[in-house]
């Protein structure tokens, strides 16, 4: 959903994905570059990316489903620093 909804858009710079092997380090140092040279950055994260890029809680919802760490405001903080 998340690829698909990027491939619409056609204005994304970035999307993060729980199927790829994400660098923070490498996303944080292109947002910089997106940033300094551009003025914004569209970063766009799929809400999987909360257990491969961050610890989740390990807490589970009512259905016994794990519960998924907030990925986007997360992200947004390490960008954001």
């Amino acid at each position: 959903l998340t690829m698909m909804s990027v491939l619409a858009a056609r204005h994304v710079d970035i999307c993060l994905l729980p199927e790829m092997d994400i660098s923070l380090d490498k996303v944080l140092d292109h947002c910089t570059q997106l940033v300094s040279h551009n003025g914004y950055a569209v970063v766009v994260v799929a809400e999987g990316c909360g257990d491969t890029m961050m610890q989740g809680t390990g807490e589970e919802d009512e259905g016994g489903n794990a519960k998924i760490a907030d990925v986007g405001i997360w992200l947004k903080q390490k960008i954001t620093l």
